[in-house]
């Protein structure tokens, strides 16, 4: 019997219930007085109980139908709060960001994106996970995150990503090194010292690239020791372990008993933000639009 009854009747019946009038409650209802009273005797017929006793002075509601509005007044509650979350994370007002994120872009691009979304979604949840770039895009890729920002680009046909950030390449050298301290140096006057990087699998498009720099430079150069993020890098840099190439970026994390010096030529490094391209996180997608929005013409 349940099935049988609709919620349009459920919210008339709580209309009659507030006015305990038929004619009130009908021209609140926008509907015909005897059409009202049709209606409701109906149902009651069909509930097999009356939830009304009416004389021609009142409309008062019987025990059982007093019982049976209070269940139903939870009931539509119920329902109108399923419905306006429904519409909030439709619209992207409500819900959750997973966001995978590289260091430098905590040092660049990011904070400022946090921020604006925040001050204009502040019931979605963001949820920030440093990683390096090739997890980020495999997780990306299997649904464990909603937004990737990693070193370079994707050429993974599910994904769409945008340049958000291009860092100049520099030189990270010990103080006492003896490459001149000037504003630039060439990629060959890190020859035959040892070069400290992150492993291949960690970030393959940044790796690639700084193997291309020193070979088109004119020597292999020789990786004697990885390391896992950049401050480590700098770090290991600062023992006089090696040196390394690097993000400009990351003099910002000011490890002392270090040099940065603009290689030239070196080139560029990317930000990239990626999402899938048929992504159904509706506050995912508000998210990337104001990342795109707040890009700098590069």
């Amino acid at each position: 019997m349940a099935q049988d009854i609709e919620l349009a009747q459920l919210r008339v019946l709580l209309v009659l219930a507030e006015e305990l009038h038929f004619g009130k409650a009908a021209k609140r209802l926008r509907v015909a007085q005897p059409a009202l009273s049709q209606q409701i005797a109906r149902l009651e017929a069909r509930l097999k109980f009356r939830i009304f006793d009416r004389t021609s002075r009142r409309v008062t509601l019987t025990a059982a139908g007093t019982s049976f509005l209070e269940r139903v007044r939870v009931i539509v509650g119920e329902i109108d709060s399923a419905v306006r979350t429904g519409r909030e994370i439709a619209s992207g007002q409500i819900g959750t960001v997973r966001v995978g994120y590289i260091a430098t872009a905590m040092l660049t691009v990011l904070p400022r994106i946090v921020r604006e979304f925040r001050a204009s979604h502040p019931r979605v949840r963001i949820e920030l996970r440093e990683m390096s770039s090739a997890p980020q895009i495999e997780s990306l890729v299997k649904g464990e995150l909603d937004v990737a920002i990693t070193t370079g680009s994707s050429d993974h046909d599910t994904l769409l990503c945008f340049e958000a950030w291009r860092d100049p390449l520099v030189a990270v050298v010990p103080n006492n090194s003896p490459i001149p301290r000037s504003k630039s140096t060439s990629p060959k006057s890190l020859a035959g010292n040892p070069l400290i990087i992150f492993p291949r699998a960690q970030a393959p498009a940044f790796y690639d690239q700084v193997m291309k720099l020193c070979r088109d430079s004119g020597f292999d150069p020789i990786i004697d020791q990885e390391a896992q993020s950049w401050h480590m890098i700098a770090q290991l840099v600062s023992s006089e372990m090696g040196v390394a190439i690097a993000p400009e970026s990351i003099q910002r994390y000011r490890v002392s008993g270090v040099r940065y010096i603009r290689l030239r030529p070196g080139g560029t490094v990317s930000t990239t933000i990626c999402c899938q391209r048929d992504g159904t996180n509706p506050a995912a997608k508000l998210f990337v639009d104001i990342a795109r929005r707040l890009t700098p013409e590069l």
